[in-house]
Parts: structure tokens; sequence; C-alpha cells
């Protein structure tokens, strides 16, 4: 109690520029959710190449309300948190609903955390003892600005030039990213793979670099445009719509249903897969049933002449092997961890299992 009652009354007198500072000089990782119920990871976003600015501050922060005009035209200026730097503001005491009246009064587009979101814990970490802070956190965990007494006297301009001293450019917020469609089936006829086709189209005045393609559950992914290979580090030039070729191969046939993660320059997109086998193996037999499925302790198989069955994982490895003469066999599931499985068994048929432990 005695430590949040001196924060407190810190926030509340308004201690000076000195005080409205960080003793860090290496950023420590946290977790946050914004009013909207949106959720930010400190370090995922430094990782991705993006630098870190905080506005630490509260609702009846006379000077937060002076400089908050600042903050915001800077955020334009600096790419709308799509390009160098990514902006969050953070209040100790404030609830969501003020948080929100907040970001309305003053125009606030970027991210704003409250008391609810995990604002109180951040200020601690941080050791806030001031309003307004402000914090610009690089990607590789430094701290090059610790307070407001960095950026005066304040303005636009002032945060702006402050930015471009640590090697972060302005960049131009007009236009989007889109990445289409938001749901891609792949087939697979039996012998021929057939891609799905995502569309990128860059609608802004800058170009755009596509970092990585990552899939989960993990599976090989292969995405291929205009006859290159791996597209990772391609550019899409502004104004550039391209359509990208995506391949999956699998170790057993079977459906299922995953995403795709496209990490760019301008901001991460995900797309739901859907890859379904389009020819079965063996029409003349029916195919088997799981029960329950999800799973937690055990599933129930049954099925026309089950013979050999085998049971991968999402990385297509084999787990597992049984055999059975009968038309149902339990399988035991609670020594396998949470995740997504292939059964297969000797007619061909492969069934899509969940493991869910409760």
């Amino acid at each position: 109690m005695k430590k949040t009652f001196i924060l407190f009354a810190f926030l509340m007198l308004g201690t000076g520029l000195y005080a409205q500072q960080t003793n860090l000089t290496e950023a420590v990782d946290f977790t946050v959710t914004d009013c909207h119920g949106q959720t930010y990871n400190l370090f995922e976003i430094l990782d991705r190449g993006q630098a870190v600015f905080i506005d630490f501050f509260f609702n009846s922060c006379g000077q937060c309300q002076v400089i908050s005009p600042y903050i915001t035209g800077s955020y334009t200026q600096m790419g709308c948190n799509m390009h160098d730097v990514f902006y969050i503001e953070i209040s100790y005491i404030d609830s969501d609903a003020v948080c929100q009246q907040w970001a309305d009064r003053f125009g606030v587009e970027f991210p704003t955390v409250g008391r609810e979101g995990g604002g109180n814990e951040v200020f601690d970490l941080y050791g806030i003892m001031g309003c307004p802070t402000l914090v610009l956190i690089m990607p590789d965990r430094s701290i090059p600005i610790q307070g407001l007494m960095q950026l005066y006297p304040m303005s636009v301009q002032d945060v702006v030039s402050a930015m471009q001293r640590n090697g972060l450019q302005p960049h131009d917020c007009t236009g989007t990213l889109t990445v289409n469609p938001q749901t891609m089936h792949i087939y697979n006829d039996g012998e021929t793979y057939q891609p799905g086709h995502l569309t990128i189209a860059n609608n802004t005045t800058e170009d755009v670099t596509v970092n990585a393609f990552t899939a989960d559950p993990i599976f090989s992914l292969n995405c291929q445009c205009e006859g290159d290979d791996v597209t990772a580090g391609m550019t899409v030039f502004a104004g550039q719509t391209v359509t990208v070729d995506v391949y999956v191969d699998v170790p057993v046939k079977m459906n299922f249903e995953g995403k795709l993660y496209v990490n760019t320059s301008a901001g991460n997109f995900e797309v739901d897969i859907v890859y379904e086998m389009t020819a079965d193996v063996d029409e003349n037999t029916s195919t088997p049933t799981l029960f329950p499925n999800p799973a937690n302790e055990s599933v129930i198989l049954r099925g026309e002449n089950l013979g050999t069955i085998n049971i991968f994982n999402a990385l297509g490895q084999k787990v597992d092997t049984f055999f059975t003469k009968e038309d149902q066999l339990e399988i035991t599931t609670s020594k396998y961890p949470n995740g997504i499985y292939f059964v297969k068994t000797s007619n061909g048929k492969t069934q899509h299992l969940v493991i869910a432990h409760e």
C-alpha cells in the first residue's frame, strides 16, 4: 500500500522533469491489453524491427493534455505504427472507459492502455514516478530516450527530430497494405498439389518489404511469386499488387486447417488455410470415425479393416503405432501433448485429431 500511495502522490503533484523519466537503460519485457481488448507484447514488436515509443500519462494530468497533440502529430509523421516506430500510451490509474474517453478527446489512433490492461505493472517495471514520461525503446532493447526532458522544447517537430537522431525516419500514413483472401483453400487431388493464391496489394506511397511467411501448425510451406522461389525478403513497390502462389506439403493424406502468417514492414497479417483432399485413396472403404474429438484422456477409433494405425503429430513425425483385427480401438491420449494429430489406418484413410487436455 505504501508504494502505491507514494506513486499516486507523485502523479498528482507533478514532480518536475527529472522525476518524469525511467532509470532503465535496457528494456524489460511486458504484455498489455489496450482499451479495445487488443494485446501487445513489447519484445514481439521489437523483434520485428520496430522501435517502441511509450507515452506514460493519466487522464487528469494537465501537462499530459498539453503534449498529447504533439504526440499524435508525430505519430502521423512517423508512419502511423506501420514503419520504423510503434506508438503506445499507458496509464497507471485510469480504467478502460476513461482511456477510451481520453483517446476520443485527443484523437489518439494508437493503443491506449489503462490500469485494467496492465498499465500499473508497466509503471512499476520502468520506475515511472511522474507524468507525462516519454520513453523510446530501440529494437536492440536500448532506451535512448528515458524521459520528457530529452524532448524539450516540446512540439511535433521536436518529437520527430528526436526519432531521427536515433535513426528512425518519417513515413507516409496514406493508404494501406492488404493481404487477401482471409481464408485460403489449398487442394490436393492425390497426385497434384494445387496452390492457394495470395494477393498482396500495396496501396501506400512507399515500398513495403515482405519479411517472412510462417505457418501454424508447422508444415512444409513454399511461397512462389512470378516463378521465383520463396518470396521472403521481396519488395512490393508503392502502388503494386502481386500474387503469391502458396503450396503446402504434408506427410499424410488428410484434410486440416491452419494459419499462414505474413510479416511485412507495414504490419503483420493472418490468413486461414483450409487444406483439402479432393480424391480419396480408396473410395470403396468407409472412413473411420474418432470420438470424442477433441480428445482428453482417450479416443475411440471405429472403422472397417483398421489394421495398423499410425499416429503423426503436426510436424509429420510418427508418435505411435497400433494394430487391431477389430473394428474398434480405444487409444489412450493422456500421454500426448495438446495439439493437432493425424490418425492413419491401413485402408489409407487419415483422420484429423485434436488433443485438448482439460
